[in-house]
């Protein structure tokens, strides 16, 4: 028997993990290195973009490092040990 809302009666349930959650989760527990220059030593680079229309190679690519204006970022996929640079106009 599930645990209910005493003033409501509704009962209480756990709602299934959402995406933002994972990814937070990840970012906070993760052991992968997030520090740019880790990264850019330990990872293969796969090339440049110069649109954020880039067709990225599948997989989960994360973010970790974009510069004030947003104009520059670079990802980096931990399962692949790989990066891109991304230059947006």
């Amino acid at each position: 028997m599930s645990a209910s809302n005493d003033i409501t009666g509704d009962r209480i349930q756990t709602k299934p993990s959402s995406q933002a959650y994972r990814d937070g989760y990840d970012r906070v527990f993760s052991k992968d290195p997030t520090d740019s220059k880790t990264i850019k030593q330990d990872y293969e680079c796969i090339g440049t973009a110069n649109s954020s229309a880039f067709k990225r190679p599948l997989g989960h690519w994360v973010r970790f490092n974009m510069n004030s204006r947003g104009t520059y970022e670079l990802w980096c996929n931990h399962e692949t040990r790989q990066y891109y640079n991304n230059y947006c106009d």
